[in-house]
């Protein structure tokens, strides 16, 4: 409607068209169009002049007219003005506009001059009452055209009623895009890109090269705001204030605050700058994305900025494919092959702090331990074993607490610093319950025949694994790593080369619960990244421990960081649900999921689903992938993550042999162990 009324309202009103149509003068000068006109600007600076060392470093030093063109310095522009707009704009119609890359060089500027409403009003009377005689005319002489009238003034009627009735203001508005580059051609070949995105639905605009105007039509661009094209045509089209703040999908999406850029917004390239840990919702965050969509790559980039930020974060990568291994050796990380004889202890329990304690009076490690070790042992017991626990449930139950009481550790936190038990002492408890029920306080002799026969089959499936040579006989020695090291990389591929799923996911679970243990008795904050979750998330038995561990995480300073391939893991159960929720950032690059599934999964709405489904993945052409960022209690923003040429060679495995002396990056990157000029194996 916008557009119809605009034509005749301009007719109508106060203002003159004071100049000629963009094309006007086409050629009809003679003129060829790559003619230059004269230039401006050109003479020498006086420096000593006032504000002349300030020109010499923020103007160029020639300007150039060319027909459809300005040449500034040694660049190239070409500035299009909005003739046209869409009839009925949608909030964020021009998000895409914003959004795509072939606006990545593009300035876009929007001037708005409020209209004074009487005057408006008064224009807009005299036109009703000149389409009423019209209409009234057309159908007394029976005219097809009074159809056409009739639509016309009921809009105008419509518009009068709103300014008239309403809070609503009128607005004149104009629009600019200026593109720049390096030489006339690709500026050009830019300018055509533009041109179709500006056409596209929803935003629907008639972008217009103005001849001959381009220092006016780039200086209407420019930060001067002020539509220098107006003195010489009319560049203003009335619209009203729900109209005009239709056009600004750009006025939201700055976060600034002490952190890491977790990238830049795509409509305005804004950096989102934030930390994790100062998100008051908790510090837990997922990323999703399809394998090459990019989530691998952003998340190494956030890891290697982390450890530039804060040197004192403890950075640890759970990895089963042996992708962070490069990062690893460059930040100068330990490295704990799974699967040798390194021990690993799933009974392990660590003291919680007393001013968790103190803080969190619900809070019962014991009961988490307990549950976390039953956790473990359905685990092995279903998916190593292939017997699932069933009503032998509760007599491991009774085994592991034994366990625990033979070393001194009870529900009393005061216990907990005590050396814990292994599946060693778990197996000689059952041994001895075999032996003894009554000592146990089963009376009964159907109670004792009953816990016999349980012990039985416990131990005949849990010796053959965790026997001296057993195939998990370092899962029934005490753990034997700690988080000394500013940087740890659990390395699974050996343990997910030579097992299946089931007893990697098993796996993966031992050191999730070692390094939440070690997290909790450390006073630094830990970033613990566990790449390919579904291995954790697909567990039915393990998702109650997750989701009590994720929702005390913030206690103890712990970062978890979920990657993944797909959101539905995190739909499958209550249990995965919460998990989701619990994240207070969320990450989603390109997936395959239907537009319907990330609606409900995330909460997206229609716009915020495209920008997911159209997601680029990252390449050396374009030098960025795209991705949907959710931080809780500010929204989510479509971003784009770029890295540095020297982020970029550290996350590929490989440092630059040269580098600046005194460079940022390097300087920081090395205080965390990273070896300049080394070579890292590229996994």
């Amino acid at each position: 409607m916008i557009r119809r009324l605009i034509g005749r309202w301009r007719h109508t009103d106060e203002r003159a068209d004071t100049g000629p149509a963009p094309d006007a003068e086409a050629e009809s000068a003679g003129v060829d169009p790559g003619e230059a006109g004269p230039p401006q600007g050109s003479s020498p600076l006086d420096l000593s002049l006032p504000g002349a060392a300030h020109q010499s470093v923020l103007a160029p030093s020639t300007i150039t007219e060319r027909a459809n063109g300005v040449e500034t310095g040694r660049a190239w522009t070409q500035s299009l003005w909005v003739a046209g707009y869409p009839d009925g704009p949608s909030d964020g119609c021009l998000e895409g506009l914003y959004a795509t890359s072939d606006t990545r060089r593009t300035d876009i500027s929007i001037h708005l001059d409020p209209r004074e409403t009487h005057s408006t009003l008064d224009s807009l009377e005299n036109r009703i009452e000149d389409l009423q005689a019209d209409l009234d005319y057309l159908t007394d002489k029976q005219r097809a055209g009074a159809r056409g009238v009739q639509k016309d003034l009921e809009d105008y009627q419509a518009l009068y009623d709103v300014l008239r009735n309403t809070p609503t203001r009128a607005f004149d508005a104009s629009m600019f895009l200026t593109v720049r580059g390096e030489d006339r051609e690709a500026v050009e070949h830019d300018v055509d890109s533009v041109r179709k995105a500006a056409r596209r639905a929803p935003a629907n605009l008639t972008p217009v090269t103005p001849r001959w105007a381009q220092p006016a039509t780039l200086s209407s661009c420019s930060p001067v705001a002020v539509d220098q094209l107006a003195e010489s045509m009319e560049t203003t089209t009335p619209m009203l204030a729900g109209a005009a703040g239709a056009l600004f999908p750009f006025v939201a999406g700055a976060l600034a605050e002490p952190g890491i850029e977790y990238g830049t917004y795509a409509l305005n390239e804004s950096p989102l700058i934030l930390d994790r840990f100062n998100r008051s919702t908790g510090y837990c965050m997922m990323t999703i994305g399809k394998l090459g969509a990019g989530k691998s790559f952003g998340t190494k980039l956030q890891l290697v900025r982390r450890a530039m930020y804060d040197e004192d974060t403890v950075i640890v990568m759970l990895d089963p494919m042996g992708g962070f291994a490069g990062v690893s050796q460059a930040l100068g990380g330990e490295r704990i092959t799974v699967g040798g004889r390194r021990g690993l202890n799933p009974l392990e329990l660590k003291p919680t702090p007393d001013a968790v304690l103190r803080s969190v009076p619900d809070l019962d490690p014991w009961a988490q331990q307990i549950a976390w070790v039953m956790t473990f042992f359905g685990t092995f017991f279903e998916h190593v074993a292939n017997n699932p626990l069933g009503e032998r449930k509760q007599t491991l139950r009774r085994a592991v607490q034994e366990a625990y009481e033979r070393r001194g550790i009870t529900r009393d936190p005061g216990t907990h610093h005590r050396e814990s038990p292994t599946v060693t002492d778990v197996i000689a408890v059952l041994e001895t319950l075999l032996e003894d029920p009554r000592a146990f306080g089963y009376e009964t002799a159907g109670e004792q025949d009953s816990v016999r026969a349980d012990a039985q089959s416990l131990l005949k499936d849990l010796r053959p694994s965790f026997r001296a040579d057993g195939d998990l006989a370092h899962l029934a020695k005490p753990t034997a790593f700690d988080l000394d090291s500013k940087v740890v990389y659990l390395d699974l591929r050996q343990e997910e080369g030579s097992r299946g799923r089931s007893e990697t996911s098993l796996m993966m679970q031992v050191l999730f619960n070692a390094v939440y243990e070690r997290a909790k008795a450390t006073d630094q904050r830990v970033l613990f990244v566990i790449d390919e979750a579904h291995y954790l998330m697909s567990d039915a038995t393990s998702l109650g421990f997750l989701e009590t561990a994720v929702r005390h995480s913030r206690h103890y300073d712990l970062s978890l960081h979920f990657v993944t391939q797909t959101g539905g893991e995190f739909t499958l159960t209550p249990e995965a649900r919460t998990i989701a929720n619990l994240c207070s950032m969320t990450v989603i690059h390109r997936v395959n999921e239907e537009a319907e599934q990330l609606a409900e999964w995330f909460g997206l709405s229609e716009r915020e689903v495209s920008w997911v489904r159209t997601a680029k993945a990252g390449n050396d052409e374009d030098g960025y992938s795209e991705a949907l960022l959710g931080v809780d209690e500010e929204g989510w923003f479509p971003i784009r993550v770029r890295a540095s040429p020297y982020e970029a060679q550290v996350i590929d495995g490989y440092v630059a042999e040269s580098r600046p002396e005194g460079d940022a990056d390097s300087e920081a990157i090395a205080e965390r162990g990273l070896s300049i000029g080394e070579e890292v194996a590229d996994d």
